[in-house]
Parts: structure tokens; C-alpha cells; sequence
């Protein structure tokens, strides 16, 4: 060896190991990473490193690359040897899928559609459940890049190229177990979509219910299966679903996995990413990566490949996302496979705005808030003073005041809002004899829509943000209208319960329970004329209403515009038939003639729609930059609240008039 690299041995002693040789105690930068950030014990000529986290293994690997760029010669035997041969083959192994994977979104080589096709046949791919083209190229990205994530926009059918994906996987034996995690409310879909493309081919088993049953689940679960989990069970049998992959050759399907995007804590991230080490093949599925910002991908990277190769370590991967977020879309982009809406050839749904004044004593409740409002704005000096004023007033109670002022007799968890305790005696009193003699006038508008829908036997899904208005508008349609009514908000159950037989396939819920997926069900399935009324936030992912339903109607609005363009999603999304038309009403307050805060709403809506639908439905890749607490959305940004603001002082603009 020259003197200019000096040599140092490594060996593996039990959990420790050593590190000797010439001057690699003595020399300032192995003193520090030794000592400072490994924690290691001085010896003769050298360090014991003791294991913290992680292996043995990869405390090797993590010492032998720090001491070749320090610029040592290493020598090693054993189990030392082995693990630094085994990185470095995972390594070459990563830059030859990752050369595959970019040889195929550059055109230059691929998988051949027609032989994948030749593959689902032979493992009895149903000739009815046709792929879309954009999904076939879904299909061969995924079988090129080994693990992917596809970022198709939502309702493009992403579960039926992940399917597609396992089973070219199964028909050629490179894997015999598919493991899907996600929410609750992809159990359904995932089961609805086996059964279409594949029958009995592929059992699937829903793993819930006591540890005991699930362990039995796991220990029984035959080749060719597929397994649902929701997030919080995968993160309870790590150790179990580990065994299971060192039994098993298992793809790990990870559903709408911005779920784990929290980018430092949590028990979901770290425990999906220990399992993802285990499985033979692995796939993300998410139309909305990053709802927040750039270090969404982080941990759903680390899923698709656990050693970090495409994220490298935490700090610095956030430092790239926040200065370089170009060059990490490109560093990853091999492996990402992402569809704009354009390609599904959707009609494009149409939308009805409606105007309906205010009456009676909701106008004198709205006009009074407004008061309340504007009084508290103007006693502040400054306009950052009225601004704060605004924001701490909660812009949502005008919104509610517009919808149902019942609703401020009722406190809203979601929100935060409390019941309205108010000095002023007039503004009690009509609120509290308000819903016993009065119907909010939206309502009344949203059920004469309800009667000309239902007389074309058609479905209708009808939205409201405040849970207090849901219970009241599906008791005026039971009641007013007649028509079947189905509800559906966050105190109703997101998946189920299994049986007690755990062997018996697709396992159901008790019938005295009721849950999300089965009141759409019926919902859907209704012979005629149904109404679904629901909110947002309880009836996004994972779930499809355009099989039967092709009409909404908005009771009311926040500023939020992804959800309320995802709200859209739920029935106009791939599988509509395409001359079918997607009908979408929006009910507006007025107040004397005079445009309401529903109009400001409009507004700011149709202001970020361009913008916010390139970031939900275009082919490119960006961060949402949207709040990690909802209701921050839905009050909205600091142009909504100024706009608000102008509002309360009779300065508002042209794009909050009536239309």
C-alpha cells in the first residue's frame, strides 16, 4: 500500500465493531466521527463501535464508506466483507433498474406491452376488464422501473394498473403474495377491481379483527393471495409482516401513500419502511404526492427503496427539495410514473351556478353577523390589525350564516368552532327559534334541484362542509321529497369488521353495522331516484360514485379549492361512458340583490382553479402547497381574507358580483 492511504482493518465482534489501524485514532476528522457521531470506544489503535440502530450490517457499510472517502484502505474479512459486497451489489442493482426505468420513459427500450398482455392472459386476466392505453403504459413503466409509484391524477385508475402490475408478477412467478396498505376506504375498490379483472384467480382477505385472528390470518394465507391492511395494522404487525415476507416472495402495494408523507415522526413512515425492506417488489399509489411541499416524497420514497437511493440521507433531501426541487423530480423521475386527466378523454363535466336570496330571518341572522364582522374590523387601526381582526373572528361563520344559521347552535369538531355565545339578545333569540320554523334557503333551492333530478330517475350527490347541515338537509329530503337518502360523515365507520371465519375469502360486515363503503353501495345501487348527502372530508380517496351518479349539488363552498375539485372526482373519473354528462350545481347566497361571501368563495375558487387543476390533473409533478390543517385552507389564503375584508367595508371588486 502507498503511505498516501494509510490501512485500516474492520471486523465484526458480536454487535460491535472494530476499526484498527495506523492513526485512525489520532486524526481529528475519524476522532469526531467516531467519537461524536458514532458514540464508539476508544481501543488500542482504533475504535469498537457498538450497534445502535439499524445492523451490524449496515453499521459496516456506514464505516467502510466513511473511511474510503476519508481516504484509507480498507481491509475486511467475514461477515464484514460480505455485508460491504452485498451493498455494493445492491447498488449495481439499483443503477441497472434505474438505467432500465430511464430507457423506458426515454423511448429507447421497454417492456413489450403485447407480451404483458401474453402474461395476465395466461394467469386468467378477464378479457372484459380492458386496460386503458395510459394504463398498459402504466403497466410496463412499473414492470420496468422494478419499483415504482404511479402519480396518476386521480380517478385514472391507478388500482387497476397496480393489480395489472401483481399479476404479470404472479404469472411469471417473481413474486407469490400481494400485500396492499392503505386507508379503510381502498378496501372496497381493491376487492371490486380483483374481482372484475380476476374472479376467484387472486382470493382476497381483509386482515382485521384481534391480533390473535390476524396472526392466524397470516400464518394460514396460502401463494397467490392478496392481503388488505390499513395503515395502522401494518404499523401493529411489523414484525409479523416481516416473517411474512422472509416466508413469502411479497409485492407491497402501498394505496394512496401520501398518507405516510409525514416527513420526521410518526409510526406509520418508519414501520412501512422496515417492512418494504422485506419485499421481493414494491409500489406507491398516490394522484396527490404532495399535498404540502417537496418533502412529501421523502418517506414514500424510502418505501419504494429503503436503502435511500433516491433520497439519500433526511436533512439533505430536504435542503434539495427546498432550494433544488428541479433536480430531485429529475433524480427520481425514472422511477415516477404520472397521467394528466387530458389523457382519460373525459367529457368535460358542466357547471350551474345558482343564485337564491336570502329570506326572512336568515337574511336578518346573515346581515347581523356581517355586522358583528364588520364592527370588529373597523375597531382595528391598521390593515394588518383588521386582518388579524378577520382571521381570529373566523371567516367560516359567514359561510355558515349563508348555509344554516342553525348552525350556530351546534358545535363543529371539525372546524373548532363552538356554539355562538353572544351578548346581543336579538341575534340569540333568532338563532335559537331559527330551524323550528324555518328552512334555510339553500336547502330549499338544493331540494327543488333534488325534485327535477330525481323525476329523470337520476342520482344526485349533495356537498356541505358542516356536519350539522348534513343531518338537517337528509331530514328535509326523507321528509319533504321522499326519496331514498343516504348520509354519510365522519361518525360513520370507514372499512369494517371480518367474520369470524378467516378462511372464507372476501370477509363482510356484521349486518347491524354500518359503514362508508356499504351505504354507497346501496346508494349506487338504488333502482332509481337516490340522494347521498356527505362532506369532503369524509368522502374523497378511494372512493367512486360515477357508476351511477352524475349529478352534485353544493350546498356551500369553503376556500379550498383541491377539495373541492376532488370532490368533482367522485363522479367524473375514468369509466364514465362518453356521452355522459357530468352535471355540477353550485347555490350562491344573495342578500338584497347584492352578492354574499358564497360569491367572494366563487371567486377566489375560479381565480385558483387554472392553477390548482395543473397541479391536480396536469402530467407534471409539482407540490399542492396546501395546509397541513384543513380548516386553514378553507378560510382561506391572505388575498381571500383581504378580499373579505374589502367585502365587510363595502370595497369589493367586480369578481364578487352576481353573476
Amino acid at each position: 500500500m502507498s503511505a498516501d492511504f494509510p490501512t485500516v482493518e474492520i471486523a465484526v465482534d458480536g454487535d460491535d465493531l472494530l476499526v484498527t489501524g495506523e492513526g485512525i485514532s489520532t486524526d481529528r476528522r475519524s476522532r469526531l466521527f467516531f467519537k461524536s457521531v458514532l458514540g464508539a470506544s476508544p481501543i488500542a489503535d482504533g475504535w469498537r463501535c457498538a450497534r445502535r440502530l439499524g445492523t451490524v450490517g449496515s453499521l459496516v457499510v456506514r464505516v467502510n464508506t466513511f473511511l474510503e472517502s476519508a481516504g484509507y484502505a480498507v481491509v475486511r474479512g467475514g461477515v464484514a466483507d460480505r455485508e460491504v459486497q452485498r451493498e455494493i451489489e445492491r447498488r449495481r442493482s439499483f443503477l441497472r433498474t434505474r438505467g432500465a426505468a430511464q430507457a423506458f420513459k426515454e423511448g429507447r427500450a421497454g417492456v413489450d406491452v403485447a407480451a404483458v398482455k401474453g402474461q395476465l392472459d395466461t394467469f386468467g386476466w378477464l378479457p372484459s376488464r380492458v386496460l386503458r392505453p395510459h394504463q398498459e403504459q402504466g403497466v410496463a413503466h412499473a414492470i420496468s422501473a422494478g419499483n415504482a409509484a404511479n402519480f396518476a391524477v386521480p380517478g385514472s385508475g391507478k388500482t387497476a394498473v397496480a393489480l395489472a402490475v401483481a399479476t404479470t408478477h404472479l404469472a411469471s412467478a417473481t413474486i407469490d403474495l400481494v400485500v396492499v396498505i392503505g386507508p379503510l376506504s381502498c378496501f372496497a375498490p381493491w376487492e371490486r377491481e380483483t374481482d372484475l379483472a380476476l374472479g376467484e384467480r387472486l382470493p382476497t382477505y381483509r386482515v382485521r379483527g384481534p391480533a390473535l385472528r390476524r396472526r392466524a390470518l397470516y400464518g394460514s394465507v396460502k401463494s397467490r393471495s392478496l392481503l388488505l391492511l390499513s395503515y395502522a395494522t401494518a404499523a401493529s404487525d411489523k414484525t409479523a409482516l416481516i416473517e411474512l415476507c422472509k416466508t413469502h416472495d411479497v409485492m407491497l402495494i402501498v394505496d394512496e401513500s401520501h398518507r405516510i408523507k409525514r416527513f420526521r415522526g410518526g409510526l406509520w413512515a418508519p414501520a412501512l419502511i422496515q417492512i418494504a425492506k422485506h419485499a421481493r417488489v414494491r409500489m406507491i399509489l398516490s394522484g396527490t404526492p404532495m399535498p404540502e411541499s417537496g418533502r412529501d416524497l421523502y418517506s414514500q420514497l424510502n418505501v419504494l427503496w429503503p436503502g435511500g437511493e433516491l433520497t439519500g440521507p433526511r436533512d439533505s433531501f430536504a435542503a434539495r427539495a427546498e432550494t433544488q426541487f428541479g433536480t430531485v423530480l429529475r433524480d427520481v423521475s425514472p422511477f415516477i410514473s404520472r397521467v394528466g386527466k387530458d389523457a382519460l378523454g373525459l367529457r368535460p363535466y358542466e357547471v350551474y351556478r345558482r343564485d337564491v336570496p336570502l329570506l326572512g330571518t336568515q337574511a336578518e341572522i346573515y346581515e347581523l353577523i356581517f355586522s358583528r364582522f364588520r364592527r370588529r374590523v373597523e375597531a382595528a387601526s391598521t390593515w394588518a390589525d383588521k386582518l388579524d381582526a378577520l382571521r381570529r373572528a373566523r371567516p367560516i361563520r359567514l359561510l355558515q350564516a349563508a348555509s344554516n344559521p342553525d348552525l350556530f347552535n351546534r358545535h363543529d369538531m371539525f372546524y373548532r368552532l363552538p356554539r355562538v355565545q353572544a351578548d346581543n339578545p336579538t341575534l340569540m333569540d333568532r338563532l335559537a327559534t331559527f330551524g323550528s320554523h324555518e328552512t334555510p334557503a339553500k336547502s330549499e333551492a338544493a331540494l327543488r334541484l333534488i325534485a327535477e333530478i330525481a323525476e329523470a330517475r337520476e342520482k344526485v350527490v349533495c356537498w356541505s362542509n358542516f356536519v350539522g347541515n348534513l343531518d338537517d338537509f337528509s331530514e328535509l329530503v326523507r321528509r319533504r321529497l321522499g326519496v331514498p337518502c343516504f348520509q354519510i360523515d365522519g361518525r360513520v365507520p370507514a372499512g369494517d369488521e371480518p367474520t369470524d371465519d378467516i378462511g372464507s375469502g372476501l370477509r363482510r360486515n356484521p349486518e347491524d353495522v354500518d359503514t362508508r363503503e356499504r351505504i354507497i353501495d346501496r346508494f349506487l345501487d338504488e333502482g332509481g331516484a337516490a340522494v347521498l348527502v356527505t362532506n369532503p372530508a369524509s368522502c374523497s380517496e378511494s372512493i367512486s360514485l360515477h357508476r351511477s351518479c352524475h349529478n352534485a349539488i353544493y350546498l356551500d363552498r369553503t376556500y379550498d379549492c383541491a377539495q373541492f375539485l376532488q370532490s368533482i372526482d367522485r363522479i367524473h373519473r375514468l369509466g364514465l361512458a362518453p356521452d355522459t354528462v357530468v352535471r355540477v350545481y353550485v347555490l350562491r347566497a344573495t342578500l338584497n340583490d347584492e352578492p354574499t361571501i358564497d360569491h367572494l368563495v366563487d371567486a377566489s375558487l375560479s381565480g385558483k382553479e387554472t392553477v390548482m387543476r395543473e397541479l391536480l390533473e396536469g402530467a407534471e409533478l409539482r407540490p399542492m402547497a396546501l395546509s397541513s390543517d384543513p380548516a386553514d385552507d378553507a378560510e382561506g389564503t391572505s388575498e381571500d381574507v383581504g378580499a373579505l375584508l374589502r367585502y365587510l367595508l363595502g370595497e369589493q371588486d367586480d369578481t364578487a358580483s352576481s353573476e
